[in-house]
């Protein structure tokens, strides 16, 4: 292979055929369906992506609807259950009612035959107080009839022993009134007593009659709180009736849906494979326009891709002999510009990376690389990376300090990032092929792509291989 120089004297080609055109043409075209072939292959990598989601997230949906599908078989059976407690419900209420109904008419039964008893005891008093008026009449007579039998005794007394029979008679005559008057007195007490606890029955029955009639009352409203509740549960029993059916339909939607689904994730497999072989497809032609592409620029014939050419070539040079003359001088050593060790940084949005060679390519590499990613309006960035794809050092404008703004800190802290993409692997595999010009699509965090043309040039310090200095640009 010819080195990219040895086909042109001039900065752009002054000894280059009259034919120029031709190859320049050819050279475009290729460029062209470089381009062409990324943009479809990054177009078809993003569809891929996507259904790779889909596919990721089949089994959770799949999962999600198998739940869906087994709740609302719960919901129906919960739904059944619930209508036949609240038809047990129901009848348990209708047959409470009938109960308490029938208990309500018994106990009026119970407070009428009160109110009779109260009746009997008023009488019965009214006839212990006739009993008491005789008593006291009696009572009376028997005063009268001492008072006599004294008089009688007097008067046998006078008689002497003619009134001695007449005044034994007088004599029995007291005996028996003090008598009566004993037991009428003791009729007199019990009638008394008997009266007073009369009067307290009288009251308690009273008041017993006027409780019945509240506890009436209370059982009334507590029937007719049983007659709502048989009420709202016959609602109840009516929703659940209607929620029933629609669960019903919900669980049929719900199959039909699973159905659905199952197609469509089939449909989006399939989709997938012809999406695989398209991909791979797309990645075969982009990989022989590539080499097309790269072929062209080799032979020096593509004048208008030949000063990126000739720029990739002056900032590897200039690399090579700052590093050189550092490893000379000792103030860089082979291990640290070789050291493939990478600490993890733990940063959140951003996945980067520190080595030994970090301090040495941020104060000496960078400012090479701020001045190739300004040195034409067409450049879009140059950069540095070692053969694991791992990049020491950035130009200033891609090496901020992170924010945890995934917008900022993917743009914008491209510094010590490790990504060996399909095109950086390859121009690591040609590492003896003077350059390797190749065509990738690059997309930034808002999703927004161009495709970039890129030229690397390989690294040798002191003859071992170290990775590329590359230079993109646009070229519309």
């Amino acid at each position: 292979m010819k080195h990219f120089s040895d086909f042109s004297t001039g900065p752009f080609g002054a000894d280059i055929p009259a034919d120029i055109g031709d190859f320049q043409a050819m050279a475009e075209s290729c460029g062209a369906a470089v381009i062409s072939c990324s943009q479809v292959t990054g177009i078809v990598e993003n569809v891929m992506q996507r259904t790779a989601i889909l596919g990721e997230k089949r089994a959770y949906l799949e999962g999600i609807v198998g739940n869906l599908a087994t709740e609302q078989q719960q919901i129906v059976a919960a739904t059944n259950s619930a209508t036949e407690l609240s038809q047990k419900a129901r009848n348990q209420l209708s047959g409470t009612a009938e109960i308490i109904h029938s208990a309500v008419g018994d106990f009026q039964t119970v407070i009428d035959l009160i109110m009779e008893l109260g009746d009997d005891i008023a009488n019965f008093a009214a006839a212990m107080d006739s009993v008491t008026q005789v008593s006291q009449k009696i009572d009376s007579i028997a005063r009268s009839t001492n008072m006599l039998a004294l008089n009688a005794a007097i008067e046998a007394e006078r008689a002497g022993a003619a009134g001695a029979t007449f005044a034994v008679v007088a004599a029995e005559v007291k005996k028996l009134a003090q008598d009566t008057r004993q037991a009428n007195d003791l009729i007199s007490k019990t009638m008394a007593s008997l009266g007073n606890e009369a009067n307290s029955f009288v009251e308690k029955v009273g008041r017993g009659v006027e409780q019945g009639r509240s506890a009436q009352h209370h059982f009334s409203d507590i029937g007719r709180t049983i007659n709502q509740a048989s009420e709202m549960v016959s609602q109840v029993d009516k929703s659940t009736d209607e929620i029933a059916l629609s669960s019903a339909m919900v669980q049929s939607n719900t199959s039909e849906l699973c159905d659905n689904l199952f197609v469509f994730m089939g449909d989006v497999k399939h989709c997938g494979d012809d999406l695989d072989v398209a991909l791979n497809a797309a990645q075969e032609l982009e990989q022989k326009n590539n080499d097309m592409f790269d072929h062209m620029l080799h032979s020096g014939m593509a004048h208008r891709d030949n000063p990126f050419v000739e720029l990739a070539f002056k900032g590897n040079k200039e690399i090579i002999s700052i590093v050189e003359q550092a490893l000379a001088d000792g103030s860089l050593s082979e291990a640290d510009l070789f050291d493939r060790h990478y600490e993890p940084r733990n940063e959140k949005i951003v996945e980067r990376f520190d080595n030994r060679f970090n301090g040495f390519a941020d104060k000496y590499i960078q400012p090479i690389l701020d001045k190739y990613d300004v040195s034409h309006p067409d450049v879009f960035g140059s950069v540095m990376s070692n053969q694991d794809g791992y990049l020491p050092t950035h130009v200033s404008r891609c090496s901020k300090t992170p924010t945890g703004n995934p917008d900022h800190d993917l743009d914008l802290c491209r510094n010590r990032l490790k990504n060996l993409d399909a095109t950086t692997g390859e121009a690591v595999r040609r590492k003896d092929s003077s350059f390797f010009a190749g065509v990738y699509r690059y997309e930034n965090a808002a999703g927004e792509f161009v495709v970039l043309r890129n030229i690397f040039v390989p690294l040798y310090f002191n003859g071992r291989y170290w990775g590329n200095f590359e230079l993109a640009y646009i070229r519309e």
